[in-house]
């Protein structure tokens, strides 16, 4: 006895077979955590040395900051231009996790969120007073694998309100 199956029904079962042994490959989350946990070294690093470079190069080519209830768009130099002047107006005396980050990373390893909590410290440097402001932070880091690289596209922020001292 032979059996027909019409090579339609072939493809579309091969085609379901190819689907799921790419859907279940396994991401390595640890991994993908230790990495991620190396870019928010590198973000602090780059606030307490002043260096925009550092995070600038972790950035999508067009980034999203949702702040204040606006939502805006910026390029890699806007935003370069944007932490230079932020950096030369401010000395960083802290920039510390006031709880440990917590990372979410899609199934297939291609889209990860961070949350963030944050305690920092500034001398304001444009003030001859020498004023020192103290703010509390969350915000949450939207990130996408982008050629084998993690890449932040977007962030919302909050912050309490600023302590001066």
């Amino acid at each position: 006895m032979k059996i027909h199956i019409p090579i339609t029904v072939l493809i579309i079962i091969g085609s379901g077979l190819s689907i799921l042994s790419c859907t279940q490959s396994k991401v390595d989350l640890q991994k993908e955590i230790s990495v991620l946990a190396e870019l928010q070294k590198q973000e602090q690093r780059a606030h307490l040395e002043e260096q925009p470079a550092l995070l600038v190069n972790t950035l999508n080519d067009t980034f999203t900051q949702i702040k204040n209830g606006d939502v805006s768009y910026f390029t890699k130099d806007q935003m370069t231009e944007r932490f230079i002047s932020y950096f030369e107006s401010v000395e960083f005396i802290k920039w510390e996790d006031t709880g440990p980050p917590v990372f979410t990373i899609s199934d297939d390893g291609s889209m990860a969120h961070i949350l963030v909590q944050k305690h920092v410290v500034v001398d304001i440097e444009q003030d001859t007073a020498g004023t020192r402001e103290t703010t509390n932070f969350a915000w949450t880091e939207m990130w996408r694998k982008k050629e084998g690289r993690w890449k932040m596209y977007s962030v919302t922020t909050t912050e309490r309100e600023n302590v001066r001292e």
